[in-house]
């Protein structure tokens, strides 16, 4: 059976590789005016820090030390994290989400990756979710996330402030098994590449059965 431990280390490169990612991201990030990607980005400038929402937290990006941190405690954020959140401010244009939803697959490269990222979200969702979606439903409510009238059950997280992941749950009867979507805007790509997105996916299904469990 699934559980909690399948999402808990995320399918990531090789540490050195997301080592050089973040590198390579605040480098494109030194380039840029910050309270100008702020603004794009639904964040905020204070000092010289960043301070981006994200899920029912925020993330606080110290420029002239290039740490990101969790508001409110001494955590600082885990490297995929940083890169995640320096992709999302080095590509916000101000676009905001249109709130037409595509499947993962739709997405550029997509299909490579769509086994695991089904295994690490959708079939989580229906192991630990499918014979009561409410719960999904009410373990979002704590992530900050909005309901939606949509399938038995389903809540729009705010992974960024521009870049929601809709999660969605059908009960199973007699005839029919439980069955989840995880849906991203079709904006996703212009922060996130398919491999970011598997990432994001994976750790805000991790984050809803924190919630649950919590």
């Amino acid at each position: 059976m699934l559980n909690i431990k399948d999402l808990s280390r995320p399918e990531l490169p090789k540490q050195d590789n997301y080592e050089q990612a973040l590198r390579f991201g605040l480098e494109i990030f030194g380039r840029k005016d910050p309270g100008r990607v702020a603004e794009k980005a639904g964040a905020r400038m204070v000092g010289r820090s960043v301070i981006i929402p994200h899920l029912d937290r925020e993330i606080i990006f110290n420029i002239d030390i290039s740490r990101f941190s969790i508001k409110d405690t001494e955590e600082e954020a885990p490297i995929w994290l940083a890169i995640l959140t320096l992709h999302y401010l080095n590509n916000a244009d101000g676009r905001l989400p249109s709130g037409r939803l595509k499947h993962f697959r739709e997405f550029k490269d997509g299909h490579f990756y769509e086994p695991a990222f089904n295994r690490r979200t959708r079939d989580i969702l229906i192991s630990m979710f499918g014979n009561d979606p409410g719960f999904m439903a009410k373990a979002g409510t704590k992530l900050n996330g909005k309901a939606i009238q949509t399938g038995d059950a389903a809540v729009e997280l705010s992974y960024f402030p521009c870049m929601p992941i809709t999660c969605i749950l059908w009960k199973g009867d007699e005839e029919f098994p439980p069955e989840a979507s995880v849906l991203f805007d079709e904006t996703a790509d212009l922060f996130f590449s398919a491999e970011d997105m598997a990432v994001a996916g994976q750790m805000a299904v991790l984050e809803l059965l924190k919630a649950a469990r919590g």
